[in-house]
């Protein structure tokens, strides 16, 4: 259902091997580009074109399959180019000051006086619909958007580590596998 800001609010991700994934020790990671402008519209409204202010929001979703929990608190993200550049993911808060001249303010005491200018990049999903789990029981899924300072390219990778066993602190193996399916 497409509500009146042209955002999808019932969006719901698949399941990770829906999208381009990988699996390792019974933790499959699926991973989504929203690279184009279709997309982008039907989780983040018409409105927040991210890609156009040079942002690039990957869904992932992350299938725990396993008898254990896992701890998702040390989760990494990177986009990595067929060239070999990595670009770590940017905090969805500080979203709306990419590409502007707007400085993100410091600890200000409130009331803190609104922007006369309505920012596009300002858009509440932004933030809502970023990846924030911190942990995930047995049998679970969780999802969210990554977002990178990046345009699309052929080749592009994730490259995904920090996931842990909640109860021992063992590292999972890191996941790297192409977006393209």
């Amino acid at each position: 259902m497409l509500a009146a800001s042209g955002y999808n609010k019932e969006f719901r991700p698949g399941a990770a091997n829906d999208y381009a994934h990988q699996s390792s020790d019974q933790v499959t990671i699926g991973a989504k580009p929203f690279d184009n402008e279709e997309l982008t519209a039907e989780a983040f409204g018409k409105k927040a074109d991210l890609l156009k202010y040079g942002v690039l929001p990957v869904l992932v979703v992350v299938e725990n399959k396993r008898p254990k929990a896992l701890d998702l608190r040390e989760i990494e993200v990177n986009l990595v180019g067929a060239d070999g550049r990595h670009v770590g993911a940017v905090n969805p808060e500080d979203i709306p000051y990419l590409g502007t001249r707007a400085k993100r303010p410091s600890q200000v005491p409130l009331p803190v006086p609104l922007p006369k200018r309505k920012n596009p990049l300002n858009a509440p999903e932004i933030v809502t619909r970023a990846f924030a789990a911190k942990m995930l029981p047995p049998g679970d899924s969780a999802s969210g958007f990554f977002y990178f300072e990046a345009r699309p390219e052929v080749g592009d990778k994730i490259y995904l580590n920090g996931l842990r066993d909640a109860r021992s602190g063992e590292e999972i193996l890191y996941f790297e596998f192409p977006l393209a399916q």
